[in-house]
């Protein structure tokens, strides 16, 4: 019999990917988002399979584009927005006016998703909101992600990250007790985490559309999504206290905590089980707190707790990581080694397993970015090229989707209706690229 292991490597093998079809293929979704929040859940689609059409105004762009940290672009582009727009068609169209919304009705007829993330309203007050999509299109499925919702007395607030992560109340929990110092998740956690619910939301409707044939609206509030990782309100409602602040730790499992190692790393340990316990105490050679604390609920009293992670604290200080994770595998308790951003791109182990991928892309060369989260041993994700310059598909998108010819193509440029880059960095092509021998932006 084939060993388990052998067996789930081979059926999840990153390199058998291009062999196996793809969950989404035909599936056309239509991206009016913007920054992060909501062209993450359409970039989960586009990974499947998608065909995700990303529109944007013609010599402006995505104001992500031009999201570069302390400035540095990368080839005339930003990391940050090939990270969250790689795998889209980049579709340039002024929305003021009317012939783009023409365009964009057209568009709807023949497409299966709508993603949004404007001001709640803003596209009802363009024409190409839910409620007139829906009568061109009754199967469409309309994802609005704002930071507040659809309605509501903060609706029209404006919101990224920050805002949302203070809204949903995860900012309150950060830090340590007893001090006034809050502390920000960090990279826009409050942006990915909700553009991954905004996802799994459109994969539900497309779900019931396969039973019924219709279509519906979802209204995803980015603050509330982000509440679904948090406890402390359940918790509060039933002992009328704050769940309050823990640090590093976690308040049910003791001893846990990040401690620092003799070498300067640091780890993260965490016994949860009796078991584990057990194993920590006699890798720390203290088989006393063992019979000191046998039960789960004496080690979680605040006194008791705190022993068990200064004696921890104490232990990890004395060995290396390398002397611990050993110790960890001898007595079986749970150990991690907090590693950081080298130490996850250069992790062979990670690259095997397709979670980091060196890509090669055809205009930008190499860039290192995660691969799909989700391992499917059927229908794989996949990345097939990075983000493109503003409006690099305009060609391909008006012949091969709505028939237009060579003459109407020329007729939108003038009328300024379609159009592409400025010489700005963040929406040109890099500078050794030759963009005129491009066969994707010069689509016959």
């Amino acid at each position: 019999m084939e060993n388990y292991f052998d067996y789930t490597k081979k059926i999840f093998d990153p390199a058998k990917t291009k062999e196996k079809p793809e969950v989404f293929k035909g599936l056309r979704v239509l991206d009016f988002t913007h920054v992060v929040y909501g062209p993450t859940a359409a970039k989960i689609l586009g990974q499947y399979g998608a065909e995700v059409i990303k529109f944007e105004l013609p010599w402006v762009g995505d104001l992500w584009r031009f999201g570069v940290y302390w400035g540095n672009f990368w080839r005339h582009s930003s990391v940050c927005f090939h990270f969250v727009q790689y795998g889209k068609y980049f579709f340039a169209l002024n929305l003021k006016l009317p012939k783009a919304k023409e365009i964009i009705l057209k568009m709807a007829e023949k497409a299966d998703v709508v993603i949004e993330n404007f001001a709640a309203g803003t596209t009802d007050t363009w024409g190409i909101g839910y409620s007139q999509l829906s009568k061109a299109n009754p199967g469409i499925i309309y994802l609005s992600c704002a930071t507040y919702g659809q309605y509501g007395p903060m609706r029209f607030f404006p919101g990224w990250d920050l805002l949302a992560q203070a809204a949903s109340g995860a900012i309150a929990l950060t830090g340590y007790p007893g001090t006034d110092k809050y502390y920000k998740l960090p990279d826009y956690v409050g942006d990915f985490f909700p553009g991954n619910i905004g996802a799994l939301a459109v994969i539900m409707a497309l779900n019931y559309r396969n039973k019924t044939g219709k279509g519906q609206y979802i209204d995803l509030a980015q603050g509330e999504a982000l509440m679904r990782i948090l406890p402390n309100f359940t918790y509060e409602s039933i002992t009328n206290e704050d769940l309050g602040r823990v640090g590093n730790t976690d308040p049910t499992m003791a001893p846990s905590g990040i401690f620092k190692s003799c070498d300067g790393k640091f780890v993260a340990v965490a016994a949860a089980t009796d078991e584990q316990y057990k194993g920590i105490c006699e890798a720390m050679g203290r088989p006393d707190l063992v019979n000191k604390y046998k039960d789960t609920f004496e080690r979680l009293k605040a006194g008791n707790a705190q022993e068990l992670i200064d004696a921890t604290s104490k232990w990890v200080g004395s060995s290396n990581v390398d002397n611990l994770v050993e110790l960890a595998k001898k007595h079986h308790f749970a150990i991690a080694q907090v590693e950081d951003d080298y130490e996850i791109t250069h992790d062979e182990w990670r690259q095997e397993r397709g979670s980091v991928i060196v890509f090669t892309d055809e205009m930008y060369g190499k860039l290192m970015i995660p691969g799909p989260s989700q391992m499917l041993s059927k229908t794989p994700g996949r990345i097939k090229w990075l983000a493109r310059p503003l409006g690099y598909h305009n060609r391909y998108i008006l012949k091969t989707i709505l028939g237009y010819s060579d003459e109407e193509i020329k007729q939108l440029e003038k009328e300024r209706v379609i159009g592409n880059w400025d010489d700005r960095p963040g929406i040109k092509p890099p500078v050794y690229y030759d963009i005129d021998k491009d066969p994707m932006f010069n689509y016959k």
